[in-house]
């Protein structure tokens, strides 16, 4: 009993990366083996096992117990209510890591700025381009109709969207079920010592998945921060690539899980999962520009295809040819299948897709837009 309360209290201590974790991270206790203390930090609906409303919604700054084990529905990541059939998404809980864009003022409402710092012992109240924050759920549209994002609490302190870029990373750490937990001495710290199998072959590779150190010994011992489904998962063989690496701590080197056994279990991260969101071409669509002009491919355009292709940005962006603006998704990829007598097309590494052409793919980051049609309108007449 007491070492699992230990385990789940160093749950605690890992959650979060972003500069304010010391306003939430007071909250989340220990409630009991197979329960912990979670505190709101925005307003969220309960969803059944199957992803759909109860209609019950938890308020912002109340406490509920959970279950440590993270539950997936539909793609999204949710906590299950202990001892309830319902689900709250865990990033009205843990929320989610942005960048600051540009420098931004902490308000407390659309027309006044905070006047206290982020905690108690904290004076801070503007943070500057570069620097990270931990945004919770849904942005909200104040008064002045433009929307921000909550950053902390209980006090009101919001950050208007405008000056956030793309979700970079999520805060949740704990991803066993009770059962796990039982079986595994800190289960959940981000450290372990794994030890090279008995197998020929056994390499370290750097961030490209690329060999730096061939056959290594059985019985080599390294200690590891990390398992993560890389970036560069592709280069091996699905089953090697869905098992995950290790990072060797202090570096940017990584082993094959396959390749070694660990004296810990460590929570299995996906990259793409953690800093993507995913839509689905569900028919032809055209490409524009960061400017709202239409991409020229020679009357070509991105084919209708079953795949999930990555986004990382949702926008709105004044369409001069359309008068208004529009939703879109901003590409990761810079090539794609096209209709017409083109293999793929190339469109850059600023391209958007309307959001109205495309179906979001309920996997991966939930993405929020990071800015209102009224500011895009804004900046269109300042060019």
């Amino acid at each position: 009993m007491k070492k699992n309360k230990i385990m789940l209290i160093s749950v605690v201590a890992l959650m979060g990366t972003a500069p304010i974790l010391s306003t939430t991270t007071s909250a989340h206790t220990v409630q009991a083996d197979s329960s912990i203390t979670k505190t709101i930090m925005h307003n969220a609906l309960a969803y059944d096992k199957d992803g759909n409303s109860t209609g019950h919604k938890y308020y912002v700054y109340g406490s509920v117990h959970v279950d440590p084990k993270l539950v997936t529905i539909n793609g999204s990541q949710y906590y299950k209510v202990t001892d309830k059939d319902e689900y709250i998404k865990v990033t009205n809980i843990d929320g989610v890591t942005r960048k600051i864009t540009h420098n931004a003022y902490i308000y407390r409402t659309s027309t006044q700025r905070t006047p206290y710092g982020m905690t108690a012992n904290s004076k801070k109240w503007k943070f500057y381009k570069g620097e990270t924050v931990t945004t919770y759920g849904g942005s909200y549209k104040f008064k002045n109709g433009k929307r921000y994002f909550r950053v902390g609490g209980p006090r009101k302190q919001y950050i208007r969207s405008y000056n956030l870029g793309p979700v970079i990373s999520t805060n949740t750490a704990s991803n066993l079920t009770s059962n796990e937990s039982n079986n595994a001495t800190n289960t959940n710290a981000e450290e372990a010592t794994v030890t090279v199998k008995n197998a020929y072959g056994v390499n370290i590779y750097d961030n490209q998945g690329k060999a730096i150190k061939k056959n290594l010994k059985a019985g080599t011992k390294f200690i590891v921060d990390k398992l993560e489904v890389t970036p560069f998962a592709d280069h091996f063989p699905s089953t090697a690539a869905q098992a995950g690496m290790y990072r060797i701590k202090g570096t940017d080197n990584w082993l094959l899980a396959i390749d070694v056994t660990a004296d810990k279990k460590l929570v299995k991260h996906d990259y793409d999962h953690e800093h993507y969101g995913y839509i689905k071409f569900v028919k032809d669509t055209d490409v524009y520009n960061a400017d709202g002009t239409m991409q020229n491919h020679n009357g070509a355009k991105i084919v209708k295809q079953g795949g999930n292709l990555k986004v990382d940005k949702l926008i709105y962006i004044w369409v001069p040819s359309e008068n208004k603006a529009e939703l879109f998704y901003h590409l990761v990829g810079t090539k794609f299948y096209a209709t017409g007598n083109v293999d793929q097309i190339e469109v850059g590494n600023d391209a958007y897709v309307k959001a109205s052409d495309v179906k979001f793919v309920n996997i991966g980051l939930t993405l929020t837009p990071s800015n209102t049609a009224a500011e895009a309108e804004a900046t269109s007449l300042k060019k």
